[in-house]
């Protein structure tokens, strides 16, 4: 899988950069909508992936696999390509026309060689061979950066993609690093502080003590209600209910659905076998047979899944395995995915929040803040992972006496939640980037900071706005319908002078701070870099504003749309 993986990943890079360098509107509509199914697929793998990854835990449990788990978490590796190609894939959608105008301001054939290297790295990595280095020094992304000077609103979305370009370039160098790491790590044989390490993955998480000690305590009380019932069956007590566990949280009425026609239909089997052996009783057993070969089936169907093949299974044995069957009945009262949909909604809306609250400029201590910041993200990234499964659970459940679930406005607030989570973190990495590129050369801060200040004002007011447009994520909102900008009367043409104000003013400092940075440096070639550099990090971090404000808008239009459905009485004002 991630050999496909790593396919699908270099043909979408390909389209995506054909898009962009396209001299002609419809042949870069063309390999944009080649990509698109593309992209749908590569999230299928990662998901399956992850799936999958942790069973290899178990295929051939050695001491070495056991020690050192994290030795197949190879989707966290793979993401460091995805995400840097969904910002391609946004520029690329988001183009207004073609070709790009300031793409001719690059160097055409820097661009082509940048093309090859990341192609041929996908392409190494699909076979998991190691990346071939060359001895003749090739032009690096740099040097492209040298022309770009002045920032140009027209112009953001290029530059936010050429930042995509650095980052996907260094993302695919750093797997290969990884891996070569992990190769050297197993070839030396380790340390004591290896070793050490090692040992302390063994402690279990917090997560897999609760459900340990949650199928202890459920097992448990199985076996003893079932010794108060009946003494001599008590250990099939257990077994129902031991088949029912599963890591994680299920689509509760969907499966108990399944189960409860699967052990209807296995039990029916069961008796009907029971009638045509009953004169020869011994050979019931033999029914059994046919049944697993056709639960087996009904595993792989959509429509019973695993679930529903299992307990067809069990259905039958239970009735054809023995005699005196009679299994105790375990009440239970799960929470409704839709529900639950609600509350990730909510919470993921307030660590993207938290997440862009976190964002600061210029800042000597970037490098303390990052990991801080990065546990937010991920934090953020399960939010809305978890909102994506509830979402799909949510549309299979039966309403019963509850309100519809709006699967297609739940849908749009998904793909709006996703958008702004990949574009907070392209927005830290930007910044990371540029706090990281002004520390490498000695300039003088002093004769910088008006426009340093003037950007640190700028990100300020726009996380000030950004948050107020939050400020309807709170699940009390979402649970009875009402939104924190019912009274606000102001129109869509103000919050649209306000937004381009902000963007204005950005564009404004940062075409200054690049000025002065010419002024002081001169003619030198490394500070010529410098200042490309700082000048495609300032123009993608302006598009990312530029796009969270415009993304949060939209949001907020979609959630008016779902209050309004799900309470038709509530006043709102879109």
């Amino acid at each position: 899988m991630c050999q496909k993986y790593a396919e699908n990943a270099r043909k979408r890079f390909n389209f995506y950069l054909d898009a962009i360098l396209s001299q002609d509107s419809s042949a870069a509509l063309d390999f944009i909508l080649q990509a698109k199914p593309l992209a749908e697929a590569g999230e299928k793998l990662l998901r399956s992936i992850e799936h999958k990854q942790e069973a290899l835990l178990w295929e051939r449990p050695t001491i070495r696999n056991i020690l050192n788990p994290s030795r197949f978490y190879v989707r966290e590796k793979l993401q460091e390509v995805e995400i840097p190609l969904r910002g391609i894939a946004i520029a690329s959608t988001s183009c207004p026309s073609f070709p790009v105008a300031m793409m001719k301001k690059l160097q055409a054939d820097t661009l082509h060689d940048l093309k090859r290297r990341i192609h041929d790295q996908l392409e190494q990595l699909e076979r998991f061979a190691p990346f071939y280095t060359r001895k003749k020094k090739e032009r690096s992304l740099k040097e492209a950066f040298w022309p770009l000077e002045t920032i140009f609103h027209e112009d953001l979305l290029a530059f936010f993609f050429v930042d995509c370009l650095k980052l996907l370039q260094e993302n695919t160098e750093a797997i290969e690093e990884c891996k070569r790491e992990s190769c050297y790590t197993e070839s030396s044989g380790g340390s004591q502080i290896k070793w050490s390490c090692d040992i302390l993955c063994i402690k279990p998480s917090k997560t897999s003590l609760y459900f340990a000690v949650k199928c202890s305590l459920s097992l448990g009380l199985a076996v003893l209600l079932g010794l108060l019932f009946n003494e001599r069956e008590a250990c099939w007590a257990g077994l129902i209910n031991a088949i029912s566990f599963v890591r994680g949280r299920q689509a509760t009425f969907t499966v108990a659905n399944d189960r409860a026609q699967s052990t209807a239909m296995g039990s029916i089997y069961g008796i009907l076998c029971c009638f045509i052996f009953k004169e020869v009783e011994d050979l019931s057993f033999l029914s059994l047979l046919p049944w697993l070969v056709f639960t087996s089936f009904l595993r792989h169907s959509r429509m019973y899944g695993q679930a529903g093949g299992i307990s067809a299974a069990i259905g039958a044995l239970l009735i054809l395995g023995r005699k005196d069957y009679g299994p105790p009945i375990i009440l239970t009262s799960p929470a409704r995915a839709a529900t639950l949909a609600k509350l990730k909604l909510s919470l993921g809306l307030g660590s993207l929040q938290e997440c862009i609250e976190d964002l600061v400029l210029f800042d000597n201590q970037i490098a303390s803040m990052s990991p801080k910041l990065r546990k937010k993200q991920s934090k953020l990234k399960s939010h809305v992972k978890k909102l994506e499964k509830f979402i799909e659970e949510a549309q299979l459940e039966p309403n019963f006496w509850f309100i519809p679930f709006n699967g297609a406005c739940y849908g749009k607030l998904l793909r709006s939640l996703s958008n702004m989570e990949n574009l907070s973190l392209f927005m830290s990495n930007i910044i990371e980037s540029l706090s990281l590129i002004l520390q490498c050369f000695d300039l003088d801060l002093e004769e910088l900071r008006k426009p340093m200040k003037g950007l640190e004002k700028d990100l300020k007011i726009f996380k000030k706005k950004f948050g107020k447009s939050l400020h309807f994520h709170n699940k009390h909102d979402i649970e009875f319908g009402t939104s924190a900008r019912e009274n606000d009367s102001r129109g869509l043409d103000s919050e649209k002078e306000e937004t381009e104000s902000i963007v204005d003013s950005f564009l404004q400092n940062s075409n200054e701070l690049s000025s002065k940075i010419a002024a002081m440096t001169g003619l030198i070639e490394d500070h010529q870099k410098l200042r490309g550099q700082v000048t495609v990090c300032l123009g993608g971090l302006g598009f990312c504003i530029s796009s969270l404000l415009r993304e949060v808008k939209e949001m907020e239009k979609e959630f008016q749309e779902l209050i309004k459905l799900e309470h038709p009485s509530s006043h709102v004002i879109v």
